[in-house]
């Protein structure tokens, strides 16, 4: 199995094998497909079969891949899901694999990867899966860790015909972190532009507010409606660009207006409205329903605990925050 970047980083890569494509990154395959279809230039059409999807018939899976006559023209043929597949449609599949046909597949397992700790490296859990990695060039389309962006910026920007350095690199890091399709959409929007460097920070500084101010309305709507992974995931991204220290006052902020609103049996104060502003006012009362008045004044300890923490102890930003989020909103 190969990493997804070294495999588009190899020059000498033909991209006219059969792949199959193991991983949780949705990015990442669209990427590979497209850099399939633009570099082999060979597919005149493209197949889209689902294993998932109850209207896709396999009997039309399998007379697409024999169709191969004097009239029929090559085809990209895109297989999702097959660690869905059942047994007797796997092995029918393997059985009549056929690598010399004109037809190129793509053969997609969208699901997480599993580590093992003996070859420090990512292992497919599917059984059906591990049958196709036997026959097929495998590319590991993982989501990567941030110490690998500054490679996955370099190459996107060589992709667009961008020049940056590493301080753009890191910077676009900071803002976005791993997640590929803000990078990638930011980047191209600066292609367009500009190619130079002051322009392409500038622009990023503008992006990287906007983008500031979407993932705290996103933190406080899932605040208002208690859902704890969007809480950790934007609140997560929020304190590695800004600080532990910003991203708690604004958890509480928001806490403290629904604890005040639900003593006063739903009715936001006026003093409380100048510190929250726009839809989020509108969203107060309905989010006391959400917690009690006990869950509420222990979450306001805990952010009394932790600021008195941040002035007076050395922390690991990471593990308060998690600490925050399983005392507040998961009682852990």
């Amino acid at each position: 199995m190969i990493k997804a970047l070294q495999f588009l980083s190899d020059k000498n890569q033909s991209f006219s094998k059969n792949y199959l494509l193991v991983g949780d990154n949705d990015f990442l395959y669209l990427f590979i497909k497209n850099q399939i279809v633009k570099k082999s230039q060979k597919k005149d059409e493209t197949f889209v079969f689902d294993c998932v999807d109850k209207s896709d018939s396999f009997d039309q899976l399998i007379n697409v891949l024999g169709s191969q006559d004097l009239f029929s023209s090559d085809k990209l043929i895109i297989v999702k899901n097959i660690n869905k597949l059942n047994k007797k449609n796997s092995e029918f599949l393997l059985y009549n694999f056929d690598s010399d046909s004109t037809h190129q597949i793509i053969y997609i397992d969208n699901n997480f990867l599993s580590y093992d700790y003996k070859s420090k490296s990512n292992a497919i859990k599917s059984a059906v899966t591990k049958e196709f990695a036997k026959i097929l060039d495998v590319i590991d389309i993982s989501t990567p860790f941030e110490s690998e962006m500054k490679h996955w910026i370099h190459l996107f920007a060589h992709e667009l015909n961008l020049k940056v350095s590493d301080k753009y690199a890191q910077k676009i890091i900071d803002i976005f972190g791993n997640n590929f399709s803000e990078i990638f959409n930011e980047m191209s929007k600066s292609s367009l532009v500009s190619s130079n460097e002051k322009d392409l920070l500038n622009a990023l500084e503008k992006s990287g507010n906007i983008h500031k101010e979407k993932q705290l309305w996103e933190l406080n709507y899932a605040i208002c409606d208690r859902r704890v992974d969007a809480i950790f995931e934007n609140g997560l991204s929020i304190m590695k660009q800004y600080g532990l220290s910003y991203v708690i006052n604004s958890m509480f902020t928001l806490l403290e207006a629904i604890f005040i609103t639900k003593k006063n049996n739903g009715t936001l104060i006026e003093s409380l409205s100048k510190s929250i502003r726009g839809n989020l006012l509108k969203r107060i009362s309905p989010a006391t329903k959400n917690y009690s008045l006990d869950e509420l004044e222990h979450a306001i300890n805990i952010f009394a605990q932790t600021d008195i923490k941040l002035k007076t102890q050395k922390i690991i930003d990471e593990t308060e925050f998690t600490n925050i989020v399983n005392g507040v909103f998961r009682h852990e």
